[in-house]
């Protein structure tokens, strides 16, 4: 047991060692400083969530909101309930579900569906079902039926 702790407890061979390591690493380089990214929480002011307020009202999409204001979707949507703003009808219109059944019929996903149309992902698996469209899981493969009613409820 000396002999262990003496063999470690060196620290001229410990020195040398992570001197030898430290010299692997090349310097400046992103894996050698970056570590994991730290959440950024923004808390917006008043002038700015009167801002959000404004453009929900005016047309603008909680999505669009959220990356103007980089803050996350429930973030517009809890602020505009907040401020009791009414939510808008978040059913799409007969001609975008043409679209959005196209879209995913050529394979895209409901998020790209989604993105394209100016609405979430949610939005659009709630409104292909209601409209006949067989949908997939997320790795490309067909429902059963019984899971398609399952989604539909």
């Amino acid at each position: 047991m000396v002999e262990l702790i003496g063999r470690y407890s060196n620290p001229f061979e410990q020195g040398g060692r992570l001197r030898d390591l430290m010299e692997m690493v090349p310097r400046g380089s992103p894996e050698a400083s970056a570590g994991p990214r730290k959440q950024v929480h923004r808390r917006l002011r008043p002038a700015e969530i009167e801002e959000l307020v404004a453009g929900y009202q005016a047309g603008t999409t909680a999505c669009q909101l959220a990356d103007r204001f980089r803050i996350h979707r429930a973030t517009v949507l809890s602020l505009l309930e907040r401020r009791s703003v009414a939510r808008r009808d978040r059913r799409l219109s007969s001609t975008q579900v043409d679209q959005a059944r196209e879209l995913y019929a050529a394979g895209q996903s409901l998020a790209k569906v989604g993105k394209r149309l100016g609405c979430h992902a949610s939005t659009v698996r709630l409104a292909l079902p209601k409209a006949g469209v067989r949908m997939r899981d997320c790795q490309g493969r067909e429902l059963w039926p019984e899971a398609r009613l399952h989604n539909e409820g």
